[in-house]
């Protein structure tokens, strides 16, 4: 295939990316909604719960895969095709040989699940047979993960973004074939979940072949030796997801524990829209990673800074917007949204676990600086202390106040603030071996801007006086939006940026 431009590459992957955030956030707009009303708030709460249970998984598999992309990456790009086929091949073996140590320790626990959850009686079939699927499913991914490589290597993230379009278009017309057909049952969302998994791995697999077909799984590439080298550089990412799971992958399992079933899936309602916020700035930020590793195994350190700078700038841009409606207009569109719910608590939640991305919004670029660097250890440990810390003091706000689900939910989003604020910037210049402050005014800067939109916003709720429906609701987040980016235009982006965005559009007039 034809290579891309720098530039053209970041349009289509950034367009692409996009579209499959649209995508996503319809279906769950739609779907949530219906799916609470159809199989109870109780039930659907076990989804989330099922898919936080595999994050703990996870942390045994994370350290191989997390650094896979790039060993591969820069092996391919230095032209060792080689030894880019004996990392591919050797992870993918790695992958499948862990599988049955997975459903050795899975299997009984999804058993006798009942003795280990508050699940009601009526729920026990579906809900042991929805996490059943969840466990399925989570093999598959494995599996396919290698193949995601593919894309990375080319640049053509927005291939992977087709693949997903598909699959989420795959799930809505599953989804309503089951529940129209068939009795509502909370186990065909792991059904259709497997089966919309399996085929993005079988596009995957395509992919690999058209992209890089001097990359595929050889018996004589597999090494042992390579898994070794990869977990050793990787062990420090399982140390992160073990403190992503202590900080927020517990926070429905304690709620279903220690205070209720019902409230675990008020909560798992308001974590809806945020968890796919954080995979759009994941994904917008993941569109500069091949960069990233390109300049960084080229040694431009100069290259590297530039290219997070105009990350945090491109990922923010649109990340405070949407933090800026949700937590303004948040409450009108849960009215619409789940009116049949318990709108307050759901709006307050929300609005606690959104705080976060004050922050995190900018600075989640930074994390890719780790990676790229493989200066994993101290980052990973920094934290596991936090979360562990999160997690006594959920306890200790549990038994010496009434917060009780806030403290929940809001414990981890304190921290986390602190922590994006203070240890991430200061640590990524370390690791670059850059002035310890060189990314702070980006942050600060798009802290004060998103204040100032948060109070532009405002005036707009409190103007915009006509009846809340859906129509209304979506012309005042239309609105709002302009203004968003009005205001990210002036005081976001630096006289010099602004300038390079204007001659870039006169440019495609022009054309």
């Amino acid at each position: 295939m034809k290579e891309l431009g720098k530039d053209k590459a970041l349009i289509i992957n950034t367009i692409a990316s996009f579209v499959t955030f649209i995508v996503g956030l319809g279906i769950a707009f739609f779907f949530t909604p219906f799916l609470t009303d159809t199989v109870g708030e109780e039930a659907y709460g076990f989804v989330s719960l099922g898919n936080n249970v595999i994050n703990y998984i996870t942390i045994l598999t994370v350290a191989l895969n997390s650094v896979a992309g790039r060993f591969i990456t820069i092996e391919y790009h230095q032209g060792k095709k080689k030894e880019a086929n004996e990392y591919f091949s050797s992870v993918l073996m790695a992958n499948i040989a862990i599988i049955p140590v997975i459903l050795a320790v899975a299997v009984p626990a999804i058993l006798n699940a009942e003795k280990l959850l508050d699940i009601p009686v009526e729920l026990e079939g579906s809900v042991k047979l929805l996490f059943f699927f969840i466990l399925f499913n989570f093999i598959i991914t494995l599996i396919s993960t290698v193949y995601n490589v593919a894309t990375f290597i080319t640049n053509r993230l927005y291939l992977s973004s087709i693949a997903n379009i598909v699959t989420a278009v795959l799930r809505v017309f599953l989804m309503c074939l089951l529940f129209g057909m068939l009795p509502p049952n909370v186990a065909y969302i792991g059904i259709v979940t497997c089966i919309c998994t399996f085929v993005g791995l079988v596009m995957n697999m395509y992919y690999t072949r058209l992209l890089v077909p001097d990359i595929h799984l050889k018996k004589c590439y597999v090494h042992w030796i390579k898994v070794k080298e990869l977990i050793s550089a990787g062990m420090w990412n399982s140390i992160s997801r073990l403190s992503q799971v202590l900080s927020d992958g517990l926070d429905l399992v304690i709620t279903n524990i220690w205070i209720s079933a019902y409230l675990m899936g008020e909560l798992s309602i308001a974590q809806q829209i945020p968890t796919y916020i954080s995979t759009l700035t994941n994904t917008l930020i993941n569109l500069f990673s091949p960069n990233l590793t390109m300049y960084y195994a080229k040694d431009d350190t100069e290259a590297v800074v530039k290219e997070l700078k105009l990350s945090m700038k491109f990922s923010s841009f649109f990340v405070n917007i949407i933090f800026c409606i949700l937590v303004i207009f948040g409450k009108y569109f849960m009215q619409l949204w789940v009116p049949n719910q318990d709108v307050d608590l759901i709006y307050s939640l929300l609005v606690v676990i959104m705080m976060s991305l004050l922050v995190s919004g900018v600075t989640t670029s930074l994390n890719n600086v780790f990676l790229v660097t493989n200066r994993l250890k101290v980052n990973s440990i920094f934290w596991l202390i936090i979360s562990f810390t999160n997690v006594l003091l959920v306890f200790i706000f549990l038994n010496t106040t009434s917060l009780g689900i806030f403290a929940v939910a809001g414990v981890s989003k304190v921290t986390g603030i602190l922590g994006n604020l203070i240890f991430v910037p200061m640590y990524a210049c370390k690791c670059l071996k850059i002035k310890w402050n060189t990314f702070y005014p980006i942050i600060f800067r798009y802290i004060g801007t998103t204040v100032i939109m948060m109070a532009v916003f405002f005036g707009i709720r409190t103007l915009y006086v006509l009846p809340i429906n859906w129509i209304t609701f979506f012309a005042a987040c239309v609105i709002a939006g302009i203004a968003g980016c009005i205001v990210n235009f002036f005081l976001l982006l630096n006289h010099m940026e602004r300038d390079i965005m204007i001659n870039k559009i006169r440019a495609k007039v022009g054309k």
